[in-house]
């Protein structure tokens, strides 16, 4: 969780020099190179070939959900898209129920209620009302994000956390590196600078924490109450949003963030 809801709020300081893919594609070059030394190191090679593809296919599908929340997060604030996204964890619940037959225990039941109502307060412009820019791409990244990051246990047992993490930052790179090749980007304005590459550099590092922790976590722990537990991030990406993109906050902000802390509170008694 902090480290995505750390790298969600970077994602948008490059954004400025960069293309939305070509930030991707830059990120999935380092986070591929990491972990698949990583693997290599391991060298805990398992599954057949069918639980490979399977792994491959996920991540594709996962893919779109990386495109949209960034951009999503390029006609609104940090702070409103990564709310709406966080959404997912209905999407990743009710996955977990219909794929793996988990059951609601009482305790997800009201921590999802604490959330969906943190969520609105968590909103700067109570989305309900009034739509920011941006937000239907963060309503795709939530349910794309949401169901495959549900499903990520599947090829995380079958072949492997680590094994799965290089198939997903190969196979990001590989898409975001296809719509590079083939969709021509709007013109930026401003050039490059150390500090972009940097951030980039950054992003890819928490991202490579974030995607190996979670493919361990998700061969142990049930899917219900990590999609329920990755709520909580966006309470961390609007508070380090506070202090790098400088965007305030009001009360009932602080509520939201006080009842989805609660929420995941709540599943860990």
């Amino acid at each position: 969780m902090f480290s995505f809801g750390t790298s969600n709020v970077l994602w948008k300081l490059p954004q400025a020099h960069f293309d939305v893919f070509k930030i991707i594609t830059i990120r999935s070059i380092i986070t591929a190179t990491l972990i698949g030394i990583l693997m290599l190191n391991l060298n805990n090679y398992q599954g057949e070939l069918n639980d490979w593809l399977i792994a491959i296919a996920i991540s594709l599908v996962s893919f779109l959900g990386l495109a949209f929340y960034n951009l999503s997060i390029k006609l609104s604030t940090v702070s409103q898209s990564i709310t709406i996204t966080s959404a997912g964890a209905i999407f990743g619940v009710l996955t977990s129920v219909f794929v793996y037959n988990e059951k609601l225990s009482w305790q997800i039941i009201v921590s999802l209620i604490l959330i969906v109502i943190g969520l609105f307060l968590l909103e700067n412009k109570k989305p309900l009302l009034s739509w920011p820019k941006g937000a239907f791409y963060a309503i795709l990244a939530s349910f794309f994000w949401g169901t495959t990051f549900a499903l990520f246990r599947i090829p995380a047992q079958s072949i492997g956390s680590i094994n799965f993490s290089f198939v997903l930052e190969c196979s990001v790179l590989f898409s975001a590196t296809l719509v590079v090749l083939f969709i021509k980007p709007k013109t930026i304005a401003k050039k490059p600078n150390i500090k972009s590459y940097l951030t980039i550099i950054a992003i890819a590092c928490l991202g490579v924490l974030g995607v190996v922790f979670y493919n361990k976590a998700v061969t142990i722990v049930n899917v219900s109450i990590l999609s329920v537990m990755g709520a909580f991030t966006p309470v961390i990406s609007i508070v380090i949003s506070h202090f790098v993109l400088k965007e305030r906050f009001k009360f009932h902000q602080y509520l939201g963030m006080t009842l989805t802390l609660l929420a995941v509170l709540l599943l860990i008694i």
